[in-house]
């Protein structure tokens, strides 16, 4: 991961947290169909997954998301 692409996760991160979700990101080190190497969102307050239930978002669909919200 470059800089360039850790500076914008820490800008959704920040943005997410202030909308009430956790940006959580893969920690496999294999993909799998379960887990594909991705992000995923979850709703802070009640701790259920509000979308990449499979950590299938990529950093630009986090983004789009947190956009839309």
């Amino acid at each position: 991961m470059d800089k360039q692409e850790k500076v914008r996760e820490n800008k959704a991160r920040r943005h997410a947290w202030r909308q009430g979700l956790i940006i959580s990101k893969s920690r496999a080190w294999n993909w799998s169909y379960d887990n594909q190497l991705g992000y995923m969102i979850i709703n802070a307050n009640f701790n259920y997954v509000v979308a990449g239930g499979r950590f299938d978002l990529t950093l630009e669909d986090v983004e789009e998301f947190l956009k839309e919200e």
